[in-house]
This record gives C-alpha cells, structure tokens and sequence, in this order.
C-alpha cells in the first residue's frame, strides 16, 4: 500500500507546491484523495488519469477542489478518457456544472463523471480499497477518510477542528494523514500538538502532518518522540 504526496499547500498553491491532493494506491487499485489548486498538474506527471480507480474529495474549498475542472477538460478533451467514479459532498457536481457551462442544472458532470456523494459512515469498495467516510468538524460540509486493504491501513483527517469521529477514523491505522493547519487551537483546523496527542491516543503506527502553512513547516517536530512523525512535501512517498 503507497501514499504519495501530489501536493499539501494551503490555502493557496505556490512554485511546485500544489495544494492537497494525495495518491493512494494497492495493487491496481489507485485513489485520489482531494484535488485542490495545481494538483492536476503533478497527476499526469505520475500517473494517466485513466489508470484512476476512483476520486475522492474531502470537502468544496478550492485547495481540495479546485483542479477538478482540470480533471474534467481532461475528459471533455481525451478521446479515450473513460468515466471515472468522483466521490464528494453532495452538490460537488452541481458546482461543477455551473462552473463549467454557468449552469448548475446543465448535468454536465454526470456525463463526464460516474457522480457520487459521501454520507457518514458510508464505506465503498475501491478495487482493492475499502474506503470509511466520517464527517468531522469543519467550516464547511466535510469528511475524513479511512483507507485499508489487505496489505495496511491509512487514515486522513481532510480539514477538521476536534471532534469525536477522529478517533473512530485514526484507531489503530498503520499511517495518520493529519491535517495540521492551526497554529492555536481553533474550532476548524488542528494544531500540530492536537495531531500527535490524536495519533497517540489513537495507537497510530506513523504520524504524517500536512496542511501546514508554510510559516510553521520548519519547525522541530523532534518533540514528537512517542511515535515517528513525519511532514508531508509535495513528490514524496511512504510505503506502508
């Protein structure tokens, strides 16, 4: 089971440094999680999006949405692109539609897309995936992910303040994709101590910290000492 980091800026995408956007891959099976702004780019870099088993967006702020009408030019201009199944909150492609033909109710998506939305607790098998959605605490609609097959186990926070479902979504996985983008506490976003302390208590294998502004990337994460704990850069990849 691979992780690749496509991109992990926020809020905005800067020289080689997309926003979120995550490759999860077992066997044939390969995911997309989230396609914020620049992530496309560093896709088809690394993998057609035809080999694509499915997409998975978190929530509908740009920096994990917005290349998805970078996706769907891929499509409407590919002649041998084929369907691929996008999971989203509900709407994802009704904000689509409007934002590529101005109107909402044009279905443009659906003929692009297989389209579908994510509800709490819904589980999806991807190929060799099996893919837990669970809603966590946001500014906006949103849901965390946990990833497992046969060979481990991956759990990704998308954008979250606490909240009771983090500890179901990171129990026990081999590697917690943790959003990290609060300096202080605050009701949306982690801290970087609010993500260890979850990983601890939740008796997570490794610690990946990502979302984090880009004033707080250098700092010492050497005081994590209770489990390995790690940063996540664009182009880089854990093997589980």
């Amino acid at each position: 089971m691979n992780l690749r980091v496509l991109g992990c800026a926020t809020p905005f995408p800067r020289r080689n440094e997309p926003c979120s956007g995550y490759l999860i891959s077992a066997g044939r099976s390969t995911l997309l999680l989230d396609c914020g702004s620049g992530v496309f780019g560093e896709l088809i870099e690394c993998i057609n999006p035809n080999d694509l088993s499915a997409i998975w967006i978190s929530h509908l702020h740009p920096d994990h949405f917005a290349d998805m009408p970078a996706v769907a030019n891929w499509a409407l201009n590919t002649d041998d692109a084929k369907k691929i199944r996008v999971y989203g909150p509900e709407g994802w492609d009704r904000r689509l539609d409007y934002f590529l033909s101005g109107d909402e109710g044009s279905g443009l998506s659906k003929s692009i897309f297989e389209v579908g939305y994510i509800a709490d607790g819904m589980v999806v098998d991807i190929g060799q995936l099996q893919v837990t959605s669970h809603a966590v605490r946001h500014s906006v609609l949103t849901f965390g992910a946990r990833i497992e097959s046969n060979e481990g186990s991956i759990a990704y926070s998308g954008d979250t303040g606490p909240c009771e479902a983090l500890a179901d979504l990171a129990s026990g996985v081999d590697l917690l994709l943790c959003e990290a983008g609060a300096e202080k506490e605050s009701e949306y976003h982690l801290t970087a101590q609010q993500a260890y302390d979850l990983a601890v208590s939740s008796h997570v294998g490794r610690l990946l910290l990502t979302h984090v502004p880009s004033e707080q990337k250098n700092s010492d994460l050497t005081k994590f000492d209770a489990l390995p704990v790690e940063l996540a850069r664009p182009r880089t990849k854990w093997i589980i």
